[in-house]
């Protein structure tokens, strides 16, 4: 079955900024039931209900989208190019941030470079007619970026769709940026999309497999910073929960915080993994940083070089993250199982 038939506390934005700016394949009931047809016409009344039920209407089909990065990533590959982004698009170097996907930076206006960083005069100066956004909780001011007052200032200018990211599986979160980015006249039948789909369904293939061939592996997902190591919690990580529901035993993290059981360094021992997958990105402790902390230098699957990277930041559609799928099920193939035994 193709995965694209048609599934308080510390939050992770809140981590994120602490830390420096920062069952088998689930349905995807869109694609593939006749809702990804391209958008008839940009004329006419248009209209979106978002992940919060909230319903954006607009005379005519938008054409002058503004969007949070990984939402703009994730519209990109069907067509649809925002003239603006904001969130995090590039790195201190000024290398491209992973979750900016394949957006030509250089075609778009950056409306501000961090969580905190969002320029109402840059915005309001490219006449938007919508914004798209992360849904990161329960609540409907729980967007990425437009937090507080600054998401009512924006709706007052476009309206705001918001598509959850919160405890969502990741075919089920593409499904939703599908659907969207045909609403908004993109293409799903397109020869990329199309490859990206039958990677996205190998690659979930391949994983399962691989989960399936190494029984008992027991997988740590972890970020950390030079205060805490923070124990993943997989159900509110689309990517995690969706390679749990492929079978992979990830270790749950304890307590009510959303995202994260924090942990002291003196704690790193609490959950014993045979391979543990740390946080990938800059403002996270490197491989090498990590090496220097004795607790985590003594846990067994860092003895035994059963490291490898997580790829925290969600591709959310098949052309971004059939690789990622691709990688880990590469890496739970050579993974030994008999770490923890």
């Amino acid at each position: 079955m193709s995965v694209f038939q048609g599934g308080a506390g510390l939050t992770r934005r809140g981590f994120l900024i602490g830390t420096g700016g920062l069952a088998a394949a689930a349905a995807l009931t869109a694609c593939g039931s006749g809702d990804d047809k391209p958008a008839a016409a940009a004329s006419g009344p248009w209209e979106f209900t978002d992940d919060r039920n909230q319903k954006a209407a607009r005379d005519q089909r938008p054409s002058r989208v503004v969007a949070y990065a990984s939402s703009a990533a994730a519209l990109w590959d069907y067509g649809v190019r925002p003239i603006g982004v904001f969130g995090p698009q590039k790195t201190a170097d000024g290398a491209k941030e992973i979750q900016a996907g394949n957006i030509d930076l250089n075609a778009v206006t950056s409306i501000g470079n961090a969580w905190d960083d969002f320029s109402m005069e840059k915005f309001a100066a490219l006449k938007p007619d919508l914004v798209v956004t992360g849904l990161t909780g329960t609540k409907p001011t729980d967007l990425w970026v437009l937090k507080d007052d600054l998401g009512p200032k924006v709706q007052a200018i476009a309206p705001i769709v918001a598509l959850s990211e919160y405890k969502v599986t990741l075919p089920k979160v593409i499904e939703r940026y599908e659907q969207l980015a045909v609403a908004l006249g993109g293409d799903a039948n397109s020869d990329a999309i199309k490859k990206g789909k039958d990677d996205f369904q190998k690659a979930s293939d391949d994983l399962k497999a691989a989960i399936k061939s190494k029984p008992g592996l027991k997988v740590l997902v972890v970020s950390s910073d030079k205060d805490n190591l923070y124990v993943c919690k997989p159900e509110f990580f689309a990517d995690l929960a969706y390679y749990r529901d492929l079978g992979l035993d990830i270790i749950n993290g304890a307590g009510t915080d959303d995202y994260f059981e924090t942990l002291s360094w003196e704690q790193a021992g609490k959950y014993p993994a045979d391979l543990i997958l740390s946080d990938s990105r800059t403002f996270a402790l490197s491989r090498q940083q990590l090496a220097a902390i004795p607790t985590w230098a003594q846990l067994p699957a860092v003895k035994a070089s059963q490291l490898a990277d997580w790829s925290t930041e969600p591709r959310f559609n098949p052309v971004l993250a059939a690789p990622v799928i691709q990688k880990l099920a590469d890496v739970v193939k050579g993974a030994r199982t008999d770490i923890t035994a």
